[in-house]
């Protein structure tokens, strides 16, 4: 008796399981945006080549972006956050588009926050990179106990 319930209890985690892992329409999203994200990364950040990072966004992106922006937006990168070191990924997001969010490591700032825009059709439409910076707490003062509050 106890084998059967083991076994109806085995097959029916099984079953669960490959109900879960069954890829849905936005899982197939995701991991090509991922993938899109993998490669832009790759190409802009680590490799340093900012006009074929171009190519790999949409051809509205292109309208708007220029080879001299985005070159311009390379080096402004590079001065202000350093050499990239990795990224994380954090979230996703569908809306009317869809977002992914990444905290990215720099050399010179240590957390950057990282979002990709895509449209419905997986195609990057814009980045935006933005260092977090972190609160420091002053020192506290000690305070001197022998002095009363002054009287009102």
């Amino acid at each position: 008796m106890k084998k059967k319930v083991v076994a109806l209890v085995l097959g029916a985690m099984m079953s669960f399981s490959a109900m879960a892992m069954a890829a849905t329409p936005e899982a197939e999203m995701m991991s090509a945006q991922q993938a899109k994200v993998a490669a832009w990364t790759d190409v802009m950040l680590v490799k340093n080549k900012p006009t074929d990072a171009l190519k790999l966004m949409s051809s509205e992106a292109q309208k708007e972006i220029t080879a001299k922006k985005i070159t311009d937006v390379s080096k402004e990168m590079a001065k202000n956050l350093g050499k990239f070191k990795g990224a994380r990924f954090v979230s996703w997001t569908v809306l009317d588009q869809c977002q992914m969010m990444y905290l990215m490591s720099f050399e010179k700032e240590p957390i950057v926050r990282c979002v990709f825009i895509f449209d419905q059709k997986g195609n990057m439409l814009n980045f935006a990179l933005q260092p977090i910076k972190q609160k420091q707490q002053a020192p506290q003062k000690p305070q001197d106990k022998a002095k009363p509050a002054p009287k009102k």
